[in-house]
């Protein structure tokens, strides 16, 4: 009795709010209806194979909390599950289908300030480099859905001085409204990201540089 209380939601076909997790690295479930807890919002970021060199690929994206006034990371305190913190630290997607053009994640995460963490292509699903020089940063309010942009990844691709790897940035709101057209709550309060660059943070890890892209929606 008690596993057919978990499900009946679903088979109903009732909305169900996430969890607010301290990491989100799990998408939405777009294929059951998507409900946001209280201060919680989310972000979707897509995955584009628009040409031949990006076909089949893969790749992963993280961002972490962000703290403007301070231009640094928020980190997850000690014993923040224990003490019932609800706040979102950390979030990381990888790609999904790679036979795909393009594919969206919606991750469901707590109201307030983000920064790009780092966006590295493969199947690894690993992120192997930090944005600490320089990122755009922006803000979730609670019951929005903000669509950070999508990312295109590149690999061992021929380059003016040899060969390399990138994880292009665009932004196609269009794709990224109707790829949630279906979730009423999700789509009620979609908007593109407030992108502002050069938000900057403590410097760790093997590959540190920064990352910058077109400011859309930015006053």
């Amino acid at each position: 009795m008690r596993h057919a209380l978990v499900l009946l939601p679903m088979l109903l076909g009732f909305a169900v709010s996430a969890h607010s997790q301290l990491r989100v690295e799990k998408r939405a479930d777009l294929a059951q209806p998507v409900a946001f807890g209280p201060k919680q919002g989310a972000i979707v970021v897509g995955f584009r194979r628009p040409d031949t060199m990006s076909a089949g690929k893969s790749g992963a994206v993280a961002f972490a909390r962000y703290d403007p006034a301070k231009q640094d990371l928020v980190f997850q305190p000690k014993n923040a599950k224990k003490n019932g913190d609800t706040t979102t630290y950390w979030i990381q997607t990888a790609s999904g289908d790679r036979t795909l053009a393009s594919d969206y994640a919606v991750m469901v995460v707590s109201e307030g300030d983000y920064i790009l963490y780092g966006a590295t292509p493969g199947p690894a699903k690993q992120i192997m480099n930090s944005f600490c020089l320089g990122a755009p940063s922006f803000h979730v309010a609670a019951g929005e859905t903000v669509y950070f942009g999508d990312f295109t990844p590149y690999m061992f691709v021929k380059m003016v001085d040899g060969v390399g790897s990138a994880m292009a940035y665009s932004s196609h709101p269009d794709d990224a409204r109707k790829s949630i057209e279906k979730q009423p709550a999700l789509a009620g309060g979609f908007r593109p990201a407030e992108l502002h660059n050069k938000g900057s943070y403590g410097c760790a890890g093997a590959a540190m540089t920064a990352y910058i892209v077109p400011e859309q929606g930015a006053s």
